[in-house]
């Protein structure tokens, strides 16, 4: 299956607003509690707004023969930020090559990094039907954005927020993101970092 991603930027600049807004809508996440997730809200509500205002940058991810909507994914050019008592927790070996991707500003440490913000894949029946992406497929299509990038504006790091999950951490880890150890995010997450390669 071959994939088309296109920017939600370019979207908006070809498209009316309504048009792009209701692709966003034919997104569903999967329900866990009978409830919208996260990535839902975020492409519905926000992902616009974000995207107008350059906090980040969302990538629709469709069929390319179907032109149905797939997954998205959206990245932000952010440094990762630790306050120096959850740098001092890291191992001495991580701190290093840490070092010499950041700075220290006051009393927290600087990682010069990208973060993938949001990666979705659409649960609903029309994309399931339709085979669907698996979320390796969506993770690599994110990573392949994020070198891209790099290229132009250098950062070696790459960080994501994931939910406390086993299956979720153990996902990001098989493709190489390493769990932060003793770190929790301001949005009680786990953080994860992989060096672009």
């Amino acid at each position: 299956m071959a994939f088309n991603v296109i920017s939600l930027e370019k979207m908006l600049d070809a498209l009316d607003a309504s048009k792009v807004e209701a692709v966003l809508k034919t997104f569903k996440s999967i329900s866990l509690r009978d409830e919208r997730h996260d990535v839902e809200i975020f492409l519905h509500q926000k992902a616009i707004e974000f995207e107008k205002t350059a906090i980040a940058s969302t990538y629709l991810v469709f069929d390319e023969e179907t032109n149905v909507l797939l997954g998205f994914f959206s990245l932000a050019n952010k440094p990762l930020t630790m306050n120096k008592r959850n740098f001092e927790r890291l191992s001495k070996t991580q701190q290093k090559k840490l070092k010499s991707s950041g700075r220290l500003i006051g009393d927290k440490y600087q990682v010069i990094s990208y973060l993938i913000g949001q990666l979705g894949k659409n649960y609903s029946q029309e994309a399931i039907s339709n085979g669907g992406i698996t979320g390796e497929q969506l993770l690599t299509l994110a990573y392949n954005k994020v070198i891209e990038a790099s290229r132009i504006i250098k950062a070696k790091y790459v960080w994501l927020e994931c939910e406390n999950i086993e299956y979720l951490e153990s996902f990001y880890s098989n493709f190489g993101f390493q769990k932060i150890p003793n770190y929790v995010s301001d949005n009680n997450l786990s953080v994860m970092l992989l060096k672009i390669k």
